[in-house]
């Protein structure tokens, strides 16, 4: 049979692109879900379509991008420390997983980056931060002031603090990799966290969370493809 009547099949980097995409999109499918059954919605901090206007949007995407830097010159500065658990996330490119995350393309990078700020925002500062602040004191010895929707300054200081350990927490250990990448995990949600709580506004922390995830995986593509380079004229 002619080899160009065979069907084609999509290739394995193909198939893992849309699994990872897939999957960082269904974490925040569970966050929505879990929030309307609780009552509320997860993008009470998301602008609504019908009230979208170009100069805040641009604006918060402005802001997420700057508030990445912090985030990018910490993780710098902490690998270049030489210690046993700093080494064993440098060597986290070498894992196969992330070798075929790797392969991707510099788009389909940036693409997956999105689908997790996206993801990951929405269930964890969308959903459970706003959820866990907003719980109200079963014995009605205290009121809770706050509704998801409002502004943080009215919740009450140690539900928030608990809300903001909690699902930093949580979202650290989504992220079982190493230990210490757990730590520095939870340490970004307490940063995702006071970003939507200063600003009141989601699409900050999830363009942050993508554009950090953009260009740590830029990096290390480049750094992936640079020991390639390397290793292939050694062999010649």
């Amino acid at each position: 049979m002619d080899e160009d009547l065979t069907p084609e099949h999509d290739s394995p980097d193909e198939l893992m692109f849309v699994w990872a995409c897939g999957f960082e999109l269904a974490i925040g499918v569970v966050g929505l879900i879990v929030a309307s059954i609780v009552g509320f919605d997860a993008r009470a901090y998301l602008p609504r379509i019908e009230d979208v206007q170009p100069l805040p949007i641009l604006k918060d995407i402005g802001i997420g991008i700057v508030a990445s830097v912090p985030m990018l010159i910490v993780v710098y500065a902490l690998l270049q420390i030489p210690h046993r658990s700093i080494d064993a996330i440098k060597r986290l490119s070498d894992a196969p997983t992330m070798k075929a995350i790797l392969s991707f393309s510099y788009p389909e990078l940036i693409v997956l980056s999105i689908c997790a700020g996206i993801g990951e925002e929405l269930a964890f500062r969308g959903c459970l931060l706003p959820w866990f602040t907003a719980i109200d004191d079963p014995s009605a010895s205290i009121i809770n002031p706050y509704d998801v929707g409002d502004g943080f300054a009215v919740a009450l200081p140690s539900l928030l603090i608990a809300a903001i350990i909690f699902s930093s927490v949580a979202f650290g250990l989504l992220h079982p990799i190493t230990k210490l990448y757990v730590v520095i995990a939870s340490l970004m949600g307490v940063y995702f966290a006071m970003l939507l709580i200063v600003t009141e506004s989601l699409l900050i922390p999830i363009v942050a969370h993508a554009a950090f995830d953009a260009i740590q995986f830029v990096i290390a593509k480049n750094s992936d493809e640079e020991e390639k380079d390397d290793d292939d004229s050694h062999t010649d």
